[in-house]
Order: structure tokens, then sequence, then C-alpha cells
């Protein structure tokens, strides 16, 4: 198991973790897609919306939060990133850059975002049994025959459960280069190479050791997903999430919304 509290399932009995998978996964889609869309009064709103339902779901807020802080990395590199490339009329900020202002709060709102859809899947993760994710994803591929519904739904567990084992495995590699002063080496290249060999080669095993034990346990992708159909207070709590993310949106491209629209007339038809 691993040490990392991001992107595992954290057991509970609130109302998000009896909340129907189906709806949840939907909604995630539904609030990822009309983050990118929102203006700083939504995302206000939707942060807070997340801030209440760390205590709500009496999850360890501190421990998600150590964790989300490996991101911040990313987030600032795509801040810098955009604050360069988004350059307009305007003078520059920095006499030696390209950056305007404009273009520091196009990068701050992108990277509000970002950070919006990170948090709400790791709490999506968190809230959601691996078992009921799997017969969920394949209950919505029920209508496509020509997916592989089942193996689909594997891969999507399984990577869910590999990204915070390679997490760990990659601060072992790091802790015993440390303990070996392999961080004391002047070549990067060299350092690079003793930390992501051992951690490759951690990794290779660590799938095929899931593979032989998938094989012993007689894996078969024939096998029905046994859910019935979802609630309608369920339904409800998923209408009200796509009506709020819509309104707060604003102009939502008619494609999305036909294709949300289209979404939640199949889910209505599939539960009735």
């Amino acid at each position: 198991m691993a040490g990392r509290l991001i992107f595992h399932f954290t057991p509970g009995d609130s109302a998000l973790h009896r909340w129907d998978a189906r709806c949840k996964f939907a909604g995630l889609l539904v609030i990822s897609i009309g983050l990118l869309y929102m203006d700083v009064p939504g995302l206000s709103l939707f942060t807070a919306a997340f801030a209440v339902s760390l205590p709500l779901s009496r999850l360890p807020w501190k421990e998600f939060f150590k964790d989300l802080r490996l991101w911040g990395l990313f987030l600032l590199f795509i801040f810098c990133l955009q604050a360069v490339s988004l350059s307009g009329r305007e003078p520059s900020v920095l006499p030696w850059l390209t950056v305007t202002k404009p273009g520091l709060v196009l990068a701050f709102l992108s990277c509000w975002r970002l950070a919006l859809i990170l948090c709400y899947a790791t709490l999506f993760t968190a809230v959601t049994r691996p078992h009921d994710l799997q017969d969920a994803l394949v209950w919505i591929m029920k209508p496509f025959p020509f997916l592989p519904a089942r193996r689909i739904a594997l891969m999507v567990s399984l990577t869910l459960r590999f990204l915070p084992l390679i997490m760990d495995h990659g601060e072992e590699v790091r802790l015993a280069g440390r303990s070996r002063l392999a961080h004391q080496r002047r070549n990067l290249l060299e350092r690079i190479k003793y930390f992501a060999l051992p951690l490759f080669r951690k990794s290779l095993l660590r799938a095929d050791q899931m593979a032989l034990a998938l094989a012993a346990r007689g894996y078969d992708e024939d096998l029905p997903a046994r859910m019935g159909g979802i609630p309608a207070r369920h339904l409800f709590g998923l209408a009200f999430l796509a009506a709020l993310v819509v309104f707060l949106a604003g102009p939502v491209p008619d494609i999305l919304a036909k294709e949300l629209l289209n979404f939640m007339e199949e889910v209505r038809r599939t539960a009735a």
C-alpha cells in the first residue's frame, strides 16, 4: 500500500461516499469541462465548495494538500509559460521579458482552473471505491458494444492505483540515492540516470506482478456489471450540479452543451 493519500480511496459514510459512482463520474466530467469556461465568480464558488466538501467527507485535508504540493512545480511551469506567451499590445511588466498584465491574469486563471480540476479529481478518487468505478465505467459504456468496456475500466482503475505507487517508488529511490551521496554528483545527467533507471525497473516489476495476480485470479472481460438503476435523488443532485455549472460557465460552446444534454438523456433512459 502506498504511503500517500492522493488518488487513494478513503473509507467513509458521507453523502459523497454514498452518492452513486455513475453520478460522481458524470459530475466530475461536468465540473472539469465547466471550470475551463468559468471566470472569477464561478472559480471562487467551486473553490469554496471544495473547501467545504473535505471536512464534510471527513477526509484528512492536511495530508491531501501535502501530497498536492508536488503538483505545484507543474502549475508554476504552466504559469510561467503562459505569462510569457500570452503577451498583448500593452507595455511589458518586466523590461527583459515580454510579460504583460493581461498575460499574468490569464496565466493565473489557467493555473487556478487546472488546480481545481486536480483537486476535484483527487476528491473523486477519495470517495469512490475502485470496484464501483469499474462497474460504473462498464455501465456507462454499455451502449457501445464495440468498446472493450471491462478492459478500459480495469485500465483506468489500475492507473489510479499505479500513480501513488510510482510516486512512492520515486521517493524510495531518491532516499536510497541520497544515502549513497548521489545528490552530490555534479553531473546532472548521471543524477537523472541513477534516479530514472531504478524507478523504471521497479515500475516494470510491479506491473508484471499485477499481471500475474490478475491471471492467477482468473480475470475475465465478459463479467457483467451488476448495477441497478440510478436512484432519483442521485440524478437530481447531478442535474442540479450540471445546471449550476452551465449557469456559471456562461457561453459554453453549443457542441459541449448538446453533448451534455445527450449524455443526461442517455443516463435517464438507461436508468429507467
